[in-house]
């Protein structure tokens, strides 16, 4: 015998426990059990034979009282919850798991399902998060849309309709135009979704992809105003980035410096700060400070970890830039030579070096070089802004 007291059944579930429990009467055939009137006491054992008698009588319980709900949320780090959201805002998502709240920062949640959408956007989700593409879009195109139950399963379908759009854009295969338009008239409509950030970041990359710095600059400006230091850092960033890449140095520095003046400790942040402070040594030399910058970002070389491949592109596409300006047509060859043949797989440093590479080698008269590149650029970046200039 276990006391019922002892198996922390949600309050909940109670009554339809004793409900389902008190019409189990084993010596009485089947046909006509369920007529029983006896009911079981929180304080009292229960009068039932077995505890697999027991479990059977709470699934059926369990199944038939609609009192759970099957939210979920998936951390990027950490392991996912099942409960019922009850709070969703641009910063964060409260669900009651058990009885008990728990709060995610948005900028630290990988994906939501909500109760009831369909496995296919489910697993669309799943394949973003686990960078297989092709196969999101695939899942993605599967979803009855007729058959969406609730407003927050529209509003995440319109949301992933337009993001799906916008990475594949992003990689070449995709319309940009059209994916900033879905993505911009879901943000009009849902500044409070706990997809915000990620929505503004999406349109702050394909208006760079797209050659429009300046509108860029306005969607990372949200992430660098959030309330999260990380988000503030890696906003601040790209926005630096986007200033630079419109000729805009001095507000480009502004953004730079205060990257790399932030107090954080995580690795991300920790990465972008390294980034800015690469991203100032092109400011100097933008500003005719060219050997102190050749200077420093060579001692960047020697002394960082080569297998970052963000990094290490940014810096060989930077003494590339330098060189190239200075006429030092070898120099510039070898230093963007770098980055295509060891970091191909950052695909915007790779865009910029294949770019500077062709210009490059029609200025020394390699003209099949020149051609070959060219080429390259197309197959692989055929949206890229590099290859419009």
């Amino acid at each position: 015998m276990l006391p019922m007291n002892q198996l922390h059944i949600p309050n909940k579930l109670v009554p339809c426990v004793e409900r389902h429990a008190s019409n189990y009467q084993p010596n009485r055939p089947v046909g006509e059990r369920g007529s029983g009137r006896a009911r079981l006491s929180l304080g009292r054992s229960l009068a039932l034979p077995t505890l697999t008698i027991l479990l059977f009588s709470f699934t059926n319980a369990f199944l038939a009282c609609p009192v759970w709900s099957q939210d979920k949320v998936f951390p990027l780090s950490g392991i996912g919850v099942t409960g019922k959201i009850i709070e969703r805002t641009k910063d964060k998502v409260v669900i009651e798991v058990r009885g008990a709240n728990q709060s995610f920062d948005t900028h630290q949640i990988a994906r939501v399902v909500f109760d009831g959408e369909p496995q296919q956007l489910s697993r669309a989700k799943d394949n973003i998060v686990l960078g297989q593409l092709d196969d999101a879009i695939a899942e993605f195109q599967k979803i009855p849309v007729a058959g969406l139950k609730s407003e927050d399963i529209k509003q995440d379908y319109q949301f992933y309709k337009g993001y799906l759009l916008a990475l594949n854009a992003l990689r070449g295969k995709g319309d940009a135009a059209a994916a900033s338009k879905l993505l911009l008239d879901w943000v009009v409509l849902n500044k409070t979704s706990h997809l915000f950030y990620r929505a503004s970041e999406t349109l702050g990359e394909l208006a760079m992809a797209t050659g429009t710095p300046a509108k860029a600059a306005g969607y990372f400006g949200v992430l660098a105003a959030s309330s999260f230091p990380e988000l503030k850092v890696k906003g601040s960033y790209l926005t630096g980035k986007a200033f630079l890449a419109n000729k805009q140095i001095p507000e480009a520095k502004s953004k730079f410096e205060t990257v790399v003046k932030a107090q954080v400790a995580d690795m991300e942040s920790l990465k972008f700060k390294k980034l800015a402070s690469l991203s100032l040594v092109r400011c100097d030399a933008s500003d005719g400070k060219s050997p102190q910058a050749v200077a420093a970002l060579e001692k960047m070389v020697d002394e960082g970890d080569s297998t970052d491949a963000e990094l290490y592109s940014e810096l060989f596409n930077a003494l590339g830039g330098i060189f190239r300006a200075a006429g030092n047509n070898e120099e510039a060859i070898l230093a963007f030579l770098k980055t295509d043949l060891l970091y191909a797989s950052e695909p915007d440093a790779h865009a910029e070096a294949l770019y500077n590479l062709f210009q490059l080698w029609t200025l020394i008269g390699e003209s099949q070089r020149a051609t070959e590149t060219k080429s390259r650029l197309s197959k692989l970046y055929p949206t890229s802004p590099w290859l419009k200039k």
